[in-house]
């Protein structure tokens, strides 16, 4: 029972890690939550240099 929940744990990595390597648009959309994120952070912070707010 472990063996086939390895496998098939195995094969939805392998199937994932090809679509991810084959489909740039996938990588884009996964990838997608990562940027806006930075984006929010950058914006944060220059919102409070602007301000005069400090950083920790």
């Amino acid at each position: 029972m472990i063996d086939l929940i390895v496998l098939i744990a195995f094969l939805a990595a392998a199937v994932f890690t090809a679509a991810w390597f084959f489909r740039p648009g996938l990588r884009a959309w996964i990838e997608r939550p990562k940027y806006r994120f930075q984006a929010n952070v950058r914006t944060y912070d220059q919102a409070q240099s602007q301000k005069g707010g400090q950083h920790e």
